[in-house]
């Protein structure tokens, strides 16, 4: 079948055709993504002006997408529904229910994090491996506004249990305001990378930031590690040979501390769930900072270490983009509404993860 997805929940603006086929095979016909470039002036998502460029630019991408392409072939409409930014997410919506009533197709909300999980189905092979042997799994979603770990005990139908998420900041808003308090820019997350990459420790050279010890994944701590150790270095004193060095230092300490800080909590799990009866056989992993070098080095570590199956999406699918939520779809669909027909199903939109769940738990 053929799935159009569509995406706004936050800075990217997306529209996608999928076609999925019932071996868990699918092609991405189109994705056709738009960011919000005007956010880089405020170093971070202006919600209203989010808002306005989405209404700007939804039919435009979406008639992109759709070039060339017979849209009556459209089987069923996804759309992001949560969780995001409220305005943002009703751009997206509204277009989707509009194109629901014009083709006479059903209109699946999808739950933006679990659609970043999805991403990985674009280049699964189930040549070489089972679907049922990839369970149990863990999903890991990192990016701007989470991180957050679920416990996946199927796919098909969906079994998704979140089990840690975000106390306070999510890893991509501590890149984003590390990279602020360094005036590199916004986004942070490439940025840091890049300067994190090049810079080399000397011998017996100690980390300067701590490894964050909460029970859920939180940043608040070393951003402010961070925050005091650039107050106690004086710039101005610093040649730009030297002050370039000390840039690349803190981005190095600061991407190694937080990466790890990810890392363990997923060992920890890992290690809980080893030699019971719900062993964890993968990890599949999505959202923007998934496109992390260091963090895909780690994971790979990692899942080398467990001797486990380890997903990581192609890094032009870790960015927001409508065809994961087309992949989503399926799922959504085949789990919670398939005899729906062409239905309409009603839903609205949902700031967070909990209350939009709710959706599911209803049909």
């Amino acid at each position: 079948m053929y799935i159009l997805g569509i995406e706004t929940t936050c800075d990217e603006t997306s529209v996608s055709i999928v076609k999925a086929y019932d071996n868990l095979k699918f092609d991405i016909i189109s994705n056709i993504i738009l960011s919000q470039d005007i956010h880089k002036i405020f170093g971070g998502i202006y919600p209203e002006q989010a808002f306005r460029k989405h209404q700007e630019n939804i039919i435009k991408i979406l008639a992109k997408a759709i070039e060339n392409f017979d849209i009556n072939k459209i089987e069923l409409i996804g759309v992001s529904a949560f969780p995001g930014l409220v305005g943002a997410l009703a751009s997206g919506v509204a277009m989707a229910k509009t194109l629901g009533v014009i083709l006479s197709k059903p209109v699946i909300p999808v739950n933006h994090l679990w659609g970043h999980l999805f991403a990985n189905f674009a280049k699964i092979d189930f040549n070489s491996i089972d679907f049922k042997d990839l369970f149990p799994a863990l999903g890991l979603v990192v990016s701007g506004g989470h991180t957050n770990l679920y416990f996946i005990e199927n796919f098909l139908p969906i079994k998704i249990e979140l089990i840690m998420n975000t106390l306070d900041d999510a890893v991509g808003e501590a890149y984003d305001k590390v990279a602020r308090l360094l005036n590199l820019g916004f986004p942070g997350g490439p940025v840091i990378d890049k300067l994190a990459q090049n810079y080399t420790p000397t011998l017996n050279e100690k980390p300067i930031f701590p490894i964050p010890k909460s029970k859920d994944f939180s940043y608040s701590g070393l951003k402010t590690a961070v925050l005091r150790h650039i107050k106690n270095i004086n710039f101005n004193n610093l040649d730009p040979e030297q002050k370039d060095i000390e840039i690349k230092k803190i981005c190095y300490y600061f991407q190694y501390s937080a990466i790890e800080h990810i890392i363990k909590k997923i060992e920890l799990i890992l290690k809980e769930y080893k030699g019971n009866l719900r062993g964890i056989n993968s990890i599949f992993v999505g959202g923007g900072v998934a496109a992390n070098s260091f963090l895909r080095k780690r994971l790979i570590e990692l899942a080398n270490k467990f001797k486990i199956n380890l997903y990581i999406p192609s890094v032009n699918l870790c960015t927001d983009n409508a065809a994961m939520i087309a992949i989503a779809t399926f799922f959504i669909y085949k789990s919670f509404f398939n005899k729906i027909n062409n239905d309409i199903i009603d839903f609205d939109v949902y700031p967070s993860e909990e209350e939009g769940i709710k959706i599911f738990k209803n049909n």
